[in-house]
């Protein structure tokens, strides 16, 4: 950031307090007011505070820790992030400019235009079972960051003045909305605030996006489509039991309602635009055609073919709207509604948009397209009726106990459990091979097997509405085998999405998610035995095509951060020589979270750092709860992230110069280290988490994640049963629940103990950053060490429920933090953390002082709780603490 930007955002902070200082003192809480800068004492006495000042306190903090990030994120909205072009220059991050870069590198136009083709980036939006704020406040902090936009835009006394008033209001507003909520979010709400956010700020930012590539980008008739927005929200029902049939047919019936909307108005200002009369501009017969069928008398229109066209076109996806979300059309005299047909597919919309476009084309010059038709086509390409392709993921395991419970009641009889895995694969092979069903109408099967095949039942009736497109994979989570693969195929079947017979036929993508460390480094081997199967070919369809998840959350929470990011590494790269050798195509989708610990960190730096020829053209990533409101929130940021997105997706799969780049060269030098290094990381990391039996008991008393556990925020739970061990714990609480703390431990520790067994050398380290999966390594590590704070995190330790061993761990947590900072800084050769990255640096010191009393004031509430306080308001101040506390650190899950 500039000075000049750090001083606006500066303003801006005091600004926003100021006005909240004056809201609250204005409702009647002046004395609890001015006890909130007293907390910035490290010695305040929490002990004097009532319940009812303890809420109200915790509350004017959230709302202080809202604002701040406010007025960060507008600081940062006319920054510009760059990256190194061809001709050593930098340039700002655009997809425009990655092509410009290749082009200047000596890639051919036919070469850049195949990428283009062949590029698919996917965001895929996923819930977040630790996002805190309600649908409300999310619209207040909108309101409030497009004001603070105006009035740094207000060009005089006045304006300034009604600017100012306006953002008074609206922080009078924040402060006066309940930011907690008093029952659990339900599957439904966060499909509302999904495509409230879609709605708000991803659709516009796409229309702007593809408006701009159109412009800026040499090409040959129509851009390729280079996003597809994809979502699990609805469809992920993985450890989810409010997940069902339900949840699906609502999240694409509200999509689709969005979908028709914008079509809709884009029609109506289309038939604004072109009034050209047939007495003066000759149009296609296919036109003409279609002007003739919307059976349109109006004398005003006798001779304005386009709009006779669109009226028919509107008719058409009216009648379309209204079946496929059960409405009932509206009729008026003269309705012709009747003659207008249903769109069969979003594709027979497209065949009509385009017959406008080439009679245009074909009439008067490509010249007289406007962007509004442009729009239309390219979003309806993209788009589709379903606006975002869902994925529908599930458990081996309950395919597994479902594909048995269908043998059993079969003709056959079958033992499938007692069955050996070659067994089982044999068997399921040769189900695919036939085109009979396993189901039968009088078979007494099991809530669990009849809510699967409910979903299947849906997700058939979803594909046959929408298409094959409308679906983006069935994701299957702790994939081991191949007969887990095969297991979902089977169930699918028995809905009529996969096609049986000698050459099987399925109309989803399956993708195996290989989360642990064990289930990575098993991976390659797994995708050989399933690719060498002959009926595979078949399944996957032309082009061949392999979707391949790898989750970034549970190989943390399984091996720690190096582990992790080495096994990922190295999986990515043996899966890709899989699928060359067997002569597929393959896409690597990734697990990504908003914490470092779950695979956080800059999206463009991540991609550029995957190994060689993993993108080749085609990615998907998960965007996850609070980190779309961040980067997606607006249309400025939702622009920003997607066309870095898509530019990183680019440069990522131009083909490298020479027969080995730098990278190569490091990457082939380094290996044997980094799997040193990852052996040596596993075992520091496994002898704390796992191996010492006091582990468990302090990770419990020391953070929140009990408590957060029972606070009314995500709809999923926070684990997978009732265990209470770590192994049973879902990612997210895990790593929200150490950001709390600020121990941050899951980004950084076990790194600097590996680096000491190995002794490896500071000038070996130092080279090895040259190499970019190192750097990026590096710079993410250090980013969740600059959140950190073991002094912070020492308070927590205090509330252990062993404190001689609660003591012993935390001194052993912080000896290695101190460790590994250390570290660092001699890598860097800097003299504090983020010097590379003075911008966030920046922003966390900033955060520090809050941030540090909302710490402050959560131990003092867990204690009381624990103490036996059951009181409605310390709940309620405790959830609040945790809304801040999250809101500070910004990326925490």
């Amino acid at each position: 950031m500039t000075d000049t930007v750090l001083n606006h955002v500066r303003q801006h902070i005091t600004l926003l307090d100021g006005f909240l200082d004056e809201a609250v003192r204005e409702f009647g809480k002046s004395d609890v007011m001015g006890k909130v800068e007293l907390l910035k004492d490290k010695a305040f006495d929490f002990g004097t505070l009532s319940e009812s000042e303890a809420a109200h306190i915790a509350r004017i903090m959230t709302c202080m820790s809202m604002l701040s990030v406010i007025s960060e994120d507008v600081g940062q909205l006319g920054q510009i992030d760059t990256f190194d072009s061809a001709d050593g220059s930098k340039q700002p991050i655009s997809l425009a400019n990655a092509v410009a870069s290749a082009r200047q590198s000596g890639l051919e136009k036919d070469e850049i235009d195949s990428i283009l083709g062949s590029i698919l980036a996917s965001p895929v939006f996923t819930a977040h079972p630790t996002e805190m704020r309600r649908a409300s406040i999310v619209e207040r902090e909108t309101e409030i960051a497009n004001l603070l936009q105006a009035y740094e835009k207000s060009s005089n006394a006045a304006e300034k003045k009604q600017v100012e008033d306006d953002l008074y209001r609206a922080v009078a507003l924040l402060w006066n909305t309940r930011l907690n909520r008093p029952e659990r979010i339900t599957v439904r709400d966060e499909i509302n605030n999904l495509i409230a956010a879609v709605k708000r700020s991803v659709l516009p930012a796409l229309v702007t996006l593809y408006t701009e590539w159109g412009r800026d980008i040499p090409h040959d008739g129509p851009l390729p489509d280079v996003l597809k927005l994809g979502s699990w929200i609805g469809g992920d029902r993985d450890g989810h039991p409010h997940v069902d049939e339900v949840t699906l047919r609502y999240a694409y019936r509200e999509q689709a309602r969005v979908a028709f909307d914008f079509y809709a108005a884009h029609l109506d200002k289309l038939d604004s635009e072109l009034t050209m009369s047939d007495e003066v501009t000759p149009v296609s017969d296919a036109l003409l055609e279609l002007a003739r069928k919307s059976l349109n008398t109006d004398i005003h229109r006798v001779d304005e073919p386009y709009r006779r066209a669109i009226a028919f076109i509107k008719l058409r996806l009216a009648r379309t709207r209204a079946e496929i979300l059960g409405e009932v059309p509206g009729t008026r005299a003269g309705d012709t509604s009747v003659a207008a047909p249903a769109y069969e597919s979003c594709a027979a919309f497209l065949k009509d948009l385009r017959v406008m476009r080439d009679s245009l084309a074909q009439n008067g010059g490509r010249r007289m397209i406007g962007a509004t038709l442009k729009t239309l086509i390219r979003i309806a390409r993209s788009c589709g009726f379903h606006l975002l392709a869902l994925d529908l993921r599930q458990n081996s395991d309950v395919h597994e106990r479902v594909v048995a419970e269908l043998f059993t009641q079969s003709s056959e009889l079958v033992d499938y459990l007692g069955m050996s895995e070659s067994e089982r694969c044999s068997l399921l092979f040769a189900e695919l091979a036939n085109d009979r069903i396993l189901r039968w109408e009088y078979g007494k099967y099991s809530d669990e097997t009849r809510k699967e095949l409910r979903i299947v039942d849906a997700a058939a009736e979803i594909v046959k509405t929408f298409g094959p497109e409308a679906f983006g994979a069935y994701v299957i989570s702790k994939a081991g085998s191949v007969s887990d693969i095969l297991e979902p195929l089977v169930l699918l079947k028995q809905a009529g999405l996969v096609r049986g017979g000698p050459q099987p036929h399925c109309m989803m993508k399956i993708s195996p998610l290989f989360e642990t460390i064990g289930d990575l480094e098993a991976a390659p081997e797994i995708m050989k035995k399933w690719l060498g199967n002959f009926a595979v070919r078949s399944l996957m369809g032309r082009p061949a095509l392999q979707e391949v998840m790898l989750g970034y959350s549970d190989s943390n929470k399984d091996g720690g951060y190096t582990s992790s990011r080495w096994s990922l590494h190295k999986a990515s790269k043996a899966i890709k020589v899989v699928c060359q050798k067997a002569g597929v195509k393959l896409r690597l989708f990734h697990g990504r979270g908003g914490s470092v610990g779950r695979g956080g960190g800059p999206a463009f730096a991540a991609i550029l750092a995957q190994p060689e020829g993993t993108v080749d053209g085609q990615i998907r990533v998960t965007e996850q709860g609070e980190m779309i409101a961040r980067k997606f929130g607006n249309v400025v940021t939702a622009h920003k992230t997607l066309d870095s997105f898509a530019a990183a997706t680019f440069l990522a799969t131009v083909p490298k110069r020479g027969e080995k780049t730098p990278d190569a060269v490091m990457e082939e030098k380094f290996t044997p280290l980094m799997d040193k290094l990852h052996a040596a990381a596993f075992e520091a990391y496994r002898g704390l988490v796992y191996d010492d039996p006091h582990f468990l008991d302090f990770f419990h008393t020391v953070t929140p994640v009990d408590e957060v556990s029972n606070l009314k925020i995500g709809s999923r739970p926070a684990s997978r049963t009732s265990s209470g061990k770590i192994e049973d714990l879902r990612a997210i609480p895990w790593v929200f629940a150490w950001s709390q703390t600020r121990f941050m431990l899951p980004g950084w520790y076990g790194f600097a103990a590996a680096v000491r067994e190995l002794e490896i050398g500071e000038d070996v380290l130092k080279e090895m950053m040259q190499w970019d999966f190192f750097e990026v390594f590096i710079a993410n590590m250090e980013m969740a060490l600059a959140k950190a704070d073991m002094e912070i995190a020492g308070l927590y330790a205090d509330l252990a429920g062993e404190p001689e061993e609660a003591a012993r761990i935390y001194a052993k947590v912080k000896a290695e933090f101190e460790d590994t900072v250390a570290l660092i800084l001699r890598l860097r050769g800097a003299p504090y953390l983020l010097s590379t990255h003075e911008r966030l640096r920046n922003q966390i010191e900033r955060a520090n002082p809050l941030l540090n009393s909302l710490n402050r004031l959560q131990v003092y509430l867990l204690g009381i709780r624990r103490q036996g306080n059951r009181h409605k308001l310390v709940q309620l101040a405790m959830q609040l603490t945790v809304n801040g506390i999250a809101s500070a650190l910004r990326n925490t899950g």
